[in-house]
């Protein structure tokens, strides 16, 4: 008995929890939701954004404000350290709100029992 291929892209790259409605093959949206792809400076809101375009940033407002090589270089380090660290609080903040919601959660629904 032969295995069977699939014959197109589509069938071969499916995946299993993807719906088979044919109003559905065409809904690239849903499509690029189950396939877990994220964005993490904006999945953190307008905070994480604000953090992200000052670390695109620094470099180039750095370089017209400093003109020694030396102090650029120190500058643009301490920059990134710092927007680094802006950005990891962020997430974390994000993270233990989601926990606490997810506690609550938990004790609500152990009163329940």
């Amino acid at each position: 008995m032969a295995h069977q291929y699939a014959q197109s892209w589509t069938e071969r790259t499916a995946t299993p929890d993807y719906p088979e409605h044919p109003a559905a093959e065409d809904d690239l949206e849903h499509h690029a939701r189950s396939m877990g792809f994220t964005n993490a400076h904006t999945s953190l809101g307008a905070a994480g954004h604000i953090v992200h375009m000052g670390a695109m940033l620094f470099p180039v407002l750095a370089a017209e404000l400093i003109s020694d090589a030396v102090k650029y270089k120190k500058a643009v380090r301490i920059g990134s350290v710092l927007t680094t660290v802006a950005y990891e609080s962020l997430y974390t903040l994000r993270e233990a709100r989601r926990r606490d919601r997810q506690d609550a959660k938990l004790a609500e629904c152990r009163n329940r029992e």
